[in-house]
């Protein structure tokens, strides 16, 4: 909120004008000499501040900015198809980005399917079955080793670590999106 008094002196007499308080953020004139305008550079900043209706309209009829928000490509057809999904599910863009991201939104010329894979489900379940095999069978390696050494310390360490970073990415690249959508009850392909 911005509060502005304008006051011109003329021959030692002040003239006062109205005060006049100026919010909101859109284009305006407030007064005689003084216009405001609203100038952003960032798209960042206009994604965090703006109202999910304005962001939505914007992405519908600018492609470089449902580009910028959703990372991918489409058409105004399929870009709004994608807007309506993603308000009638009550999904998130970043839902959305992880989705495409995993295979299982497919834009086509006017087409929108949304599959619900559970090939991309059983195969995260597969993944963590074998890996965390591999880590225990490590970690029996170590405990019933006759000598330990620090670099086996070191090892068991460094394995831990990299178990913990493929688990976080088996679990964000397959488990996760399956949750999401069966969460939503996405049972079925859906064509928009």
């Amino acid at each position: 909120m911005i509060f502005m008094k304008n006051e011109i002196a003329n021959n030692d007499i002040v003239h006062t004008s109205t005060q006049q308080s100026v919010t909101g953020s859109s284009h305006r004139v407030a007064g005689r000499d003084y216009i405001e305008h609203l100038n952003v550079t960032d798209i960042d900043f206009i994604l965090m501040t703006e109202p999910k209706d304005n962001l939505d309209a914007r992405a519908i009829v600018n492609e470089r900015f449902f580009k910028y928000r959703f990372k991918f490509h489409a058409n105004e057809v399929v870009r709004e198809k994608l807007i309506d999904f993603q308000n009638t599910f009550e999904l998130t863009d970043v839902e959305i980005k992880t989705l495409y991201s995993v295979g299982l939104i497919h834009p086509k010329y006017n087409e929108l399917t949304i599959k619900s894979s559970r090939s991309v489900f059983y195969l995260g379940w597969i993944f963590t079955a074998i890996i965390t095999l591999y880590f225990l069978l490590l970690i029996y390696a170590f405990v019933c080793s006759s000598h330990q050494t620090g670099l086996a310390g070191i090892t068991v360490l460094s394995s831990s670590l990299i178990y913990v970073g493929v688990m976080w990415l088996i679990d964000k690249r397959c488990l996760q999106p399956s949750r999401l959508l069966r969460n939503k009850q996405i049972y079925q392909p859906i064509t928009l």
